[in-house]
């Protein structure tokens, strides 16, 4: 015969809690700031870059800003936060929405983007500064003249198209042209025509400039 097991003592009954009201919700971890790569908030954030890109180069700017605007900073990892904004303030400016472009000033600071990033962050914050009316802020940021800032070369026509709108803004027309000009004959006139939608002081000199080629 097979011994029968024995009666385990019933277990000890647990101390009752005391009454604290409602009970709390479980923490969403949805709310927390996306710490991987890998998190579908990231990966959406980039995909709206992309196609903002995309309908950038198809001249549908408003369209563009309007896939990234609404995306919350958090999900934009740090290291391309500051790149992804500027973007969103060219394509802001390019849609003639300078007041969206406008909030985004708080936003580009290049304090705190990577130091490769730092010159496109001033530059876009520079051009909708000239957009928001304060030349003088924009060269401050640019500088009246071509290294003074210690740009590289990538930035360097934006930074002029940039200056150029800013001494118009002032009065300065000779000089803005002069800007214009150094872009023309660095790297033609595509260059001018890509900044024509963002508009700015500088812009019928752009126009002159592309129609004599």
């Amino acid at each position: 015969m097979i011994p029968r097991a024995p009666r385990l003592p019933a277990p000890p009954r647990p101390a009752q809690a005391p009454r604290a009201g409602p009970p709390r919700p479980a923490a969403d971890p949805a709310a927390a700031p996306p710490t991987h790569p890998g998190d579908p908030r990231v990966i959406y954030a980039y995909a709206a870059h992309v196609v903002g890109q995309s309908l950038a180069w198809e001249g549908n700017y408003k369209a563009a800003a309007a896939s990234l605007r609404d995306i919350p900073r958090d999900w934009i990892p740090p290291q391309v936060r500051l790149l992804l904004l500027s973007s969103l303030a060219q394509w802001q400016l390019c849609a003639g929405d300078i007041d969206a472009a406008r909030r985004l000033l708080d936003d580009l600071d290049e304090g705190r983007a990577p130091p490769s990033v730092r010159p496109l962050v001033r530059g876009a914050r520079a051009a909708v500064l000239v957009r928001a009316g304060d030349p003088e802020g924009a060269l401050s940021l640019i500088g009246r003249r071509d290294g003074e800032r210690d740009e590289p070369p990538e930035v360097r026509q934006r930074y002029r198209i940039t200056r150029a709108h800013a001494l118009a803004a002032r009065g300065d027309l000779a000089a803005a042209r002069a800007e214009l000009r150094r872009v023309v004959d660095d790297v033609g006139v595509d260059e001018l025509c890509r900044w024509i939608p963002a508009g700015g002081p500088a812009r019928a000199t752009m126009i002159e400039l592309i129609d004599e080629g």
